[in-house]
């Protein structure tokens, strides 16, 4: 029984190639020449595998052993694999033709937001300016009295003053006296009032005066101070004072 030389596998004593792998076996005595058939039939190619279950090789038309992967006469493989279909082949260019360029993938266009124009800013509220408060008054100094022929009567710098007219007979002066201006002949009392400060602000007050006091044209109660503004009418009897603060 003679062995493949190639794959080591032992076959039948006619057989000339390996039944395994095909290989040519090794050889061996001739034996007789068996007369070979009156008309060998045409080779034929099979398109695809030879069934396992056949009898004859379809190279020579030698009988073989069903499951046999080769012939043993003539060492035809007895399985044909189905064919492979060939991968078609890729587009090249002609031999010489200048290489084609590359582009690259078109990228979507991309909008940039327009962006509103800014409103200018709105200039803050001017404030008007406030003026500062006056500061607290401790004294009359700077108020003064007008008389319609344009006299200026300055007051003391005290926290009080009489105003009214001068008597020399009970040695009485007040501090600002209205003789000299019409005061005895207009209806000004001696003690016809005083001016005062209170918490920085100027008081006058009648003294129960006979011919009585006026601010603004409206009659002073007695014994009632009453704040005097600055440009206000004061009048002592019927004798007209402009006050003035200053």
């Amino acid at each position: 029984m003679p062995f493949c030389p190639q794959c080591g596998v032992s076959n039948p004593d006619s057989a000339r190639f390996c039944d395994q792998c095909g290989a040519q076996l090794i050889p061996v005595p001739a034996r007789a020449p068996t007369p070979a058939p009156s008309a060998k039939p045409a080779a034929t190619t099979l398109s695809g595998p030879v069934s396992a279950g056949a009898t004859s090789c379809p190279q020579c038309g030698s009988g073989v052993i069903p499951g046999e992967a080769f012939c043993d006469n003539c060492g035809a493989p007895l399985f044909h694999a189905p064919p492979v279909a060939a991968a078609p082949a890729p587009d090249l260019p002609f031999p010489g033709a200048p290489p084609q360029p590359v582009y690259p993938p078109p990228q979507p266009a991309t909008i940039q937001p327009v962006a509103a124009p800014a409103s200018p800013p709105t200039p803050p509220p001017v404030a008007s300016p406030v003026p500062p408060p006056s500061p607290a008054r401790s004294s009359l100094a700077g108020v003064r009295l007008r008389l319609a022929d344009g006299t200026v009567l300055p007051l003391p710098a005290a926290a009080q003053a009489l105003i009214g007219r001068a008597d020399p007979v009970s040695n009485f002066y007040p501090d600002i006296d209205l003789t000299p201006h019409g005061g005895l002949e207009r209806g000004v009392g001696r003690r016809h009032g005083r001016f005062f400060v209170q918490q920085g602000q100027v008081y006058y007050e009648d003294l129960d005066s006979t011919n009585g006091s006026f601010i603004g044209g409206r009659k002073l109660p007695p014994r009632q101070p009453q704040p005097v503004r600055p440009g206000e009418e004061l009048r002592l009897g019927t004798l007209s004072l402009i006050v003035e603060l200053q």
